[in-house]
């Protein structure tokens, strides 16, 4: 090695040194939830079948006459308001910048952006990712934001947000749904 080489040496060894922390993965809060989250995973299809029943349980509530659906439909209540919090949460920090803070589709991104945003307020979604004829539905907006648009034939602009947890993923997409004015 010549002196001017190992006179180079040095410097760039700094400067590896320096940038090398900012190249390290970022942990978060959530970061218990995210060591869990493999372990949960299997456990997905499962989750997405509980948020759907409180639906079903008000059908079921007529059938009892010892007041025991009350309780249960508080607690379904109660869970749906805590998803709903949470999906709004996760909402705010990954989707408003695009699609604005009432999901109009008009976040300070959304100018520059063609194709625009989904305006989740009108119900317009734009992909059928189940394959089961109605767009947007839960499973429709989960895929989406998991694996971005592009995987589903849409656009590269939506992109992928892989490390949200399935929990906070199913969150987002009920509170996605809950935007739609009716």
């Amino acid at each position: 090695m010549t002196i001017r080489t190992r006179g180079m040496m040095l410097p760039l060894a700094l400067i590896a040194l320096a940038v090398a922390p900012g190249c390290a993965p970022k942990k978060s809060a959530d970061a218990p939830a995210a060591a869990s989250a493999p372990a949960a995973a299997p456990a997905e299809a499962p989750a997405a079948t509980p948020a759907e029943a409180p639906a079903a349980t008000p059908a079921a509530a007529p059938a009892t006459t010892d007041g025991a659906a009350a309780p249960a439909a508080g607690a379904a209540a109660a869970t749906a308001a805590t998803s709903t919090a949470e999906g709004e949460k996760v909402f705010k920090t990954y989707c408003v910048s695009c699609h604005g803070n009432s999901g109009k589709g008009d976040g300070p991104a959304a100018a520059g952006l063609n194709p625009k945003p989904a305006d989740f307020a009108d119900n317009m979604f734009k992909y059928d990712v189940d394959g089961n004829g109605s767009k947007g539905d839960i499973a429709d907006i989960k895929a989406i934001v998991h694996d971005g648009a592009a995987k589903h034939g849409g656009s590269p602009l939506m992109a992928p947000w892989p490390m949200i947890s399935p929990d906070q993923l199913q969150s987002l997409a009920e509170y996605v749904k809950s935007l739609h004015r009716s």
